[in-house]
């Protein structure tokens, strides 16, 4: 399990490298500054904070919740303002499926 780990943080990594030079070039963009956001929030969980003795149900809810309006937000700068290109929403959807593969992981009950 630990390699598929690396494999979903390392996707991260990538949209995050992507998101991060979106922001550098367009600084006016929310939706840049939002990938960004959507996309190290749930690499720094999955590094730094995946223990046990963390509340998984309440990061679940922090990430899913932040990749949902950043899709939202990507959306709408695009259709109304035009300050982003349509794939931006893609950054934190690609985050949000990766969110939900890492998550998916088995349980095993504590005897």
């Amino acid at each position: 399990m630990q390699k598929n780990h690396r494999i979903l943080q390392s996707g991260w990594g990538a949209a995050l490298a992507v998101a991060c030079f979106g922001f550098y070039q367009s600084p006016t963009a929310v939706a840049w500054l939002l990938a960004t956001v959507a996309c190290i929030t749930p690499l720094v969980i999955s590094l730094f904070l995946n223990g046990p003795q963390w509340d998984r149900s309440f990061f679940g809810i922090a990430v899913i919740s932040l990749n949902v309006v950043a899709i939202a937000v990507g959306l709408g700068q695009w259709a109304v303002l035009a300050t982003s290109p349509v794939w931006v929403a893609i950054l934190p959807f690609a985050s949000l499926i990766l969110w939900i593969v890492h998550e998916s992981k088995p349980t095993t009950e504590k005897q």
